[in-house]
């Protein structure tokens, strides 16, 4: 009994559609890392009660 045997084009694609799905989820968990773990703009820190009138 043989295997089911898979044609190179749809190797190929296949292998290609999952490269594409693994670049878009890298740059999307840098994306949320960088958003995540970015610094807070200068003033928008607390509030010191001292310096408002």
């Amino acid at each position: 009994m043989n295997p089911p045997h898979m044609g190179l084009p749809l190797q190929l694609a296949i292998t290609v559609f999952f490269w594409l799905i693994a670049q878009a989820w890298t740059l999307f968990v840098f994306w949320a890392e960088g958003c995540a773990t970015r610094p807070a703009a200068s003033g928008t820190g607390p509030i010191d009660k001292e310096k408002t009138p």
